[in-house]
């Protein structure tokens, strides 16, 4: 039953029980209506936002103050003044892309324009150093492309090939020779590479050959026979191999095209009793005895009956420096007893031959 108040009282009317346990009634009712009131977050007046300003408010969660306090501290996904101001002064990825398309069109440009092969390294005929003894000094700086006519003897490895230059300074510059055979007979040997330098102090260095090297492989034919107490030339004449055609079967020897390090391989299979024999193997440069390359002795045997066939092998391989136009033959000297005569064996180029090997480099003068 709701509190109903008596509003009529008079200064002597009496106050009774019923009239105080009303009172109380009335404040715990008033006291829990309000409650009720403060408790209802369904807006019970029915305010609107126009009536309290806030009509123009989004209805969206807000952050806590401990969410706020964090997001302020977060210097990750925040940025200094300098920082804003370096990256807005970096281009977008397309605008650089653009950039860099236009820089290198520039560039080709600019290269079509004025580096063409031929103003770059090729020197015309008539600027072409066809002099190999002209001084480095007088050669363009920069790498060049030079013809060399056929038929030039001027001291180029060749009479018919192409030189590239390599120039920074006089100090600094390095010269190519390339053979270019131009006949398809000729092609082996007219072909190879050589390199030089040159010092402004001393001049040009010796040519050095760095490719292209010759290979001869010379055998037998026939006996021959072998003079008691006698050096002779080994009549090599049978040709297996001669890649530069430097060999003279005429005159049983090789020469040399170029300067430079050959090795040097022989062998000889000799007709042998058993008796005293004394073989010894030379290489020959230029008609004098260079180097021994082997030595095969039989001591004297108890019995020197001439019927015991004992045939004797000697080989070698020698390193030898040879300058352009230098020659080489092998020779054997033979120092036997008895009455047989010793003899090279008619044999292929297993047992019987001379090869030579240019191995390139140069012919270092000796100390």
């Amino acid at each position: 039953m709701a509190y109903k108040e008596k509003t009529d009282w008079l200064p002597d009317d009496p106050i009774t029980e019923d009239d105080v346990n009303r009172w109380e009634k009335g404040i715990k009712e008033a006291h829990t209506d309000l409650a009720a009131h403060k408790n209802d977050l369904n807006n019970p007046h029915g305010t609107t936002k126009d009536q309290i300003g806030l009509a123009n408010v989004e209805n969206v969660k807000q952050a806590s103050k401990a969410e706020f306090i964090r997001h302020v501290d977060d210097e990750t996904i925040h940025i200094t003044a300098d920082e804003r101001a370096e990256w807005n002064a970096k281009e977008t990825p397309s605008a650089a892309q653009d950039k860099a398309d236009r820089a290198e069109e520039n560039a080709k440009t600019y290269a079509d324009q004025t580096f063409t092969n031929e103003k770059l390294t090729v020197l015309p005929d008539s600027e072409a150093i066809q002099d190999a003894r002209t001084a480095g000094s007088e050669y363009p700086l920069g790498i060049t492309l030079m013809d060399i006519g056929q038929g030039n003897k001027t001291g180029y490895p060749l009479s018919y090939g192409f030189v590239k230059n390599e120039k920074r300074s006089n100090y600094r510059f390095t010269q190519y020779f390339y053979g270019t055979a131009n006949e398809t007979g000729d092609y082996y040997y007219n072909t190879g590479t050589w390199i030089r330098h040159w010092w402004n102090e001393s001049g040009w260095t010796q040519w050095e050959k760095i490719s292209g090297f010759a290979h001869t492989n010379i055998g037998t034919t026939g006996r021959q026979g072998l003079i008691r107490g006698e050096l002779q030339k080994i009549k090599f004449n049978r040709i297996i191999k001669d890649s530069h055609k430097l060999f003279d079967t005429k005159n049983n020897r090789f020469k040399a095209s170029h300067s430079g390090m050959y090795l040097v391989g022989a062998s000889l299979y000799i007709e042998n009793p058993l008796q005293y024999s004394n073989f010894e193997l030379y290489v020959y440069k230029n008609g004098t005895k260079y180097k021994l390359m082997n030595r095969f002795i039989i001591p004297s045997p108890k019995d020197n009956s001439d019927s015991t066939e004992f045939h004797a092998t000697v080989t070698g391989t020698v390193s030898v420096p040879l300058d352009e136009g230098d020659y080489i033959e092998i020779y054997v000297y033979a120092g036997y007893s008895g009455t047989k005569t010793r003899y090279l064996m008619d044999s292929d180029g297993v047992l019987n031959y001379f090869d030579i090997l240019e191995l390139g480099g140069r012919n270092y003068p000796n100390m």
